[in-house]
């Protein structure tokens, strides 16, 4: 048995034109239920959450909930999984409700918007959901044994601390944790427990589903640490896998029973002396807006970025032609946006093929014969934008 706390929360994603009710809650609270645990989910919510739950009930005879009430559905809009949501109603304008208060042996949290909890717990896990200003687990909870899971970012901003040294002082003297994880998107994650400092990988698959596989990564290593008792580098490992599995196929697997893995290991090397070139057009203002935030998202990898609208800019000039060749025999790899089968686009793709560079496309609206050309080249095409952007990476 484990009771999980956590929001429930519609999530929209343009890029896969997918609504659903979901947010890390609830999403948790499904991976155990589809793994034969018997789950109790503590929430808040309006009376359509309510409606939502009672359908759960039906098809899972071992889940159980409590809500207490919140007058709205709180809605995560995403241009794609990658980009930053627009959160509505505004974050500032939400007004908490009532706490949560329970005691468990085992107990999942997840951080929520519209409510504070407190709970006292044996074995906890915690995922703080916060970036920007997470609550210590100390300030609203008792464990025997706590398992924080949180990015860099989180753990900075509750330890007040930037060093990895000085991160995990605080958080084995002060939160008195039993482990540490600090997540770290496709490059994995870092186990840290008995002084011992463990590397856990990602995999590379086909799809990235990324919207809800922190909130997978965190549901099923304590389902392995909870409910399969198993080693704590066991269960950072079948975590990792199970979410490989998540992204790929959105499927909720426990692998700890899994041999043969059917994802390989991603090995991250150093990406700042790569380079990425990013063809697009840029003429509409939606054309300037995608091939902003694809850029910025590229960024955030820590890779070198050319894109000839952000660093030579507009003109009809050869000298302009001459720069984006220039760049193009100087990267890695092409990244071209195709929707609108741009000219430019074109040509940058066809030089590419002609110079033997690996093309990763995107596109949502071309017919597959549009692209006949492209085929014969190191070129591969994807429909949804963070699949192509996870792919440009794992390809350099």
């Amino acid at each position: 048995m484990i009771s999980v706390i956590g929001g429930v929360y519609r999530e929209i994603n343009l890029d896969d034109l997918s609504t659903e009710i979901y947010g890390s809650g609830l999403r948790c609270t499904k991976f155990l239920l589809e793994n034969k645990c018997d789950v109790i989910f503590h929430t808040a919510g309006n009376s359509e959450i309510e409606d939502y739950l009672k359908e759960y009930k039906k098809v899972y005879p071992s889940f159980s909930f409590s809500r207490i009430d919140y007058n709205e559905l709180i809605t995560f809009k995403y241009s794609y999984a990658l980009d930053q949501p627009d959160i509505l109603p505004n974050p500032l304008k939400i007004r908490k409700t009532k706490n949560i208060e329970f005691k468990d042996y085992n107990i999942i949290c997840y951080g929520m918007l519209e409510t504070d909890f407190k709970v006292e717990g044996c074995r906890v896990v915690y995922d703080t959901q916060n970036s920007i200003n997470p609550i210590k687990f100390s300030e609203f909870g008792v464990a025997d044994e706590l398992i924080y899971i949180i990015n860099f970012s989180e753990a900075k901003v509750i330890s007040k601390c930037t060093e990895l040294e000085d991160i995990k002082k605080f958080f084995f003297e002060e939160e008195k944790v039993t482990a540490l994880i600090i997540k770290n998107g496709p490059h994995g994650a870092t186990l840290l427990y008995d002084n011992k400092e463990v590397k856990i990988p990602s995999y590379i698959t086909e799809n990235v589903h990324k919207i809800g596989s922190g909130d997978i990564f965190t549901a099923s290593f304590a389902y392995y640490w909870m409910e399969k008792k198993i080693s704590l580098e066991d269960c950072a490992y079948n975590a990792s896998k199970s979410t490989s599995y998540f992204c790929d196929k959105k499927i909720y697997i426990d692998t700890s029973n899994i041999e043969n893995l059917i994802y390989k290991e991603y090995h991250p090397s150093n990406l700042n002396n790569k380079q990425i070139y990013l063809a697009s057009p840029f003429f509409s203002i939606s054309e300037l807006l995608l091939v902003d935030k694809i850029r910025n998202s590229f960024l955030e990898f820590d890779v070198n970025v050319f894109s000839p609208f952000h660093d030579i800019g507009i003109g009809n000039d050869i000298t302009i032609a001459n720069k984006d060749i220039d760049a193009i025999n100087n990267s890695d790899i092409i990244f071209c946006v195709f929707d609108g089968l741009d000219s430019g686009t074109l040509v940058e793709a066809g030089y590419s093929i002609a110079k033997n560079k690996k093309i990763i496309g995107y596109q949502r609206t071309c017919d597959e014969n549009k692209l006949l050309m492209i085929k014969p080249g190191n070129a591969k095409v994807y429909e949804n934008l963070t699949t192509a952007i996870y792919q440009t990476i794992w390809s350099l």
